[in-house]
């Protein structure tokens, strides 16, 4: 860190933003010349939060770390001090409870003066800085409408994605009361007996036995009956 390069601009909004930041815990109010609220009541919070993110931011960007924004970091830190002064501003017109405190005599003390200068002292600083850096109102007005037509393309995108994300399921319908049970059918009669089998096929005969049968013993030669005379006749063998 080299604070021989930092431009008096951001040493102003740094040393403003600092003594606002202390200057913001004294009393801003008064009543009988007591003192007894400061500027962290109502909408300053958001004035003395808005002072602490414009320090951070300051020390972010002296130390060069990188942030991805749309917006130059001068431009960004202008932003926050313009921020800053409007609510400042705001805490220091709007007195504690209202026409009814200015009724009892609520008045300003000196810190809210001072508080409200150094608000003041911060814009001119940021101003500075970008003076410095050679930013001019023309490039934040055009760095700005950038960021919000990307930011709204970003936006109708998202929307188009979430428009083609798949519908949730629908809850399932209610059973349907059971029907009716139907008229019994009529008992099937008992089907015809089939037509009698075609009788059975004779069996085929079995093969004839191979062996060859034994043939026949050769015939004796008849007896001479002539010669004999005998008339019995010839017996056959068994």
């Amino acid at each position: 860190m080299d604070i021989s390069k930092i431009t008096h601009g951001a040493k102003l909004v740094l040393g403003g933003t600092i003594l606002f930041l202390i200057v913001s815990f004294f009393s801003w109010f008064s009543i009988a010349g007591n003192g007894f609220a400061n500027m962290w009541h109502g909408i300053g919070v958001l004035a003395g939060l808005l002072a602490i993110v414009l320090l951070a931011w300051e020390a972010v960007h002296l130390y060069g770390i990188k942030v991805g924004l749309p917006l130059h970091p001068a431009m960004t830190g202008a932003v926050l001090a313009v921020l800053v002064l409007v609510f400042a501003f705001i805490r220091f017109i709007a007195t504690p409870g209202g026409d009814l405190g200015a009724a009892a005599g609520v008045g300003r003390t000196f810190w809210a003066w001072l508080g409200l200068f150094l608000a003041i002292l911060i814009v001119v600083g940021a101003v500075a800085n970008m003076k410095a850096i050679g930013l001019t109102l023309a490039d934040v007005k055009e760095q700005a409408s950038a960021a919000a037509a990307s930011a709204g393309a970003a936006a109708k995108s998202a929307t188009d994605k979430g428009d083609d994300a798949p519908a949730a399921p629908a809850a399932p319908a209610a059973p349907a009361a059971p029907a009716a049970p139907a008229a019994p059918a009529p008992t099937p009669t008992a089907p015809a007996p089939p037509p009698a089998a075609a009788a059975a096929a004779p069996a085929p005969a079995a093969p004839a036995a191979e062996t060859p049968a034994p043939a026949a013993p050769p015939a004796e030669p008849a007896p001479d009956t002539a010669a004999t005379g005998d008339e019995t006749p010839p017996q056959t063998p068994a």
